[in-house]
């Protein structure tokens, strides 16, 4: 019985490893992107000015211009959206600001590179620079 158990066990560990689809993004390739510097935010009545400044300079392979992804937290909690903006922006007004709530924005640069390889993205991102209200 014992024969027959480990038998069974063995072609279940086959059966479940043999059917695994390796569809995932294996890996990033050429050099990482510069985070924004100088990231800030000046709140006027309902608005809030996010201004950055962009890297001065790109890997070779990075197709321009760039894009820049603003993540907004609200009171810790990710649900006031992420937007993406393009053409090398370096300011955006976030406007649905109130004081009741406390604000974080994190500010990543998104670029395009060509690849042809399948389980390579042709999509790069910075660390993200993150600045609160």
């Amino acid at each position: 019985m014992k024969k027959y158990l480990l038998y069974f066990s063995v072609l279940c560990l086959v059966f479940s490893t043999s059917c695994y689809k390796d569809e995932v993004i294996d890996s990033k390739p050429g050099e990482s992107l510069d985070p924004v510097t100088n990231l800030q935010a000046q709140v006027s009545e309902n608005d809030v000015l996010l201004s950055w400044d962009l890297p001065s300079t790109y890997p070779s392979s990075i197709i321009q211009p760039v894009s820049v992804q603003i993540e907004v937290s609200i009171n810790g909690k990710k649900e006031g959206g992420v937007m993406v903006i393009a053409d090398n922006p370096e300011s955006y007004i976030f406007s649905t600001y109130d004081p009741e709530n406390e604000y974080r924005f994190t500010v990543k640069v998104m670029a395009n590179i060509e690849t042809t390889e399948p389980h390579v993205s042709d999509l790069l991102y910075s660390l993200g620079e993150t600045v609160g209200l």
